[in-house]
């Protein structure tokens, strides 16, 4: 199955309350955040972990990006890019392990646009 790229939005997600949709990639992946805001805290980060999902084994962790420009208005845009191969696994997904630098929180995150690009060419 060839890389793809998509389109999606997040609702109400805590800090490691869940994951994205996986999808199939091995090389290279932009993650966009378009609009963010936060319920319960004023917003002004979070982090995003990229994960490759490793049939029958641990998932490779890729390391986490901060985004912080999405929540200066409803069309500023965040993104982070992760350019890595590693054998066992081809799928991708990520996670949101801390608002506003932290796991502890009761606030919740909204994202209007999320935009998953999987080609460096474009």
């Amino acid at each position: 199955m060839p890389p793809r790229n998509f389109t999606s939005h997040l609702s109400g997600w805590a800090p490691g309350s869940k994951e994205s949709r996986h999808w199939a990639d091995n090389d290279y992946t932009e993650i966009k955040f378009t609009g963010c805001s936060m319920v319960g805290t004023t917003g002004r980060s979070v982090g995003v972990k990229l994960w490759q999902a490793i049939p029958f084994a641990r998932d490779k962790d890729m390391g986490m990006k901060t985004f912080t420009n999405c929540f200066k208005g409803s069309t500023k845009t965040s993104r982070g890019e992760w350019s890595a191969h590693y054998t066992g696994g081809d799928n991708r997904y990520f996670t949101i392990p801390a608002l506003n630098g932290s796991i502890y929180t009761k606030a919740n995150l909204n994202v209007k646009k999320v935009y998953v690009d999987t080609t460096k060419a474009d």
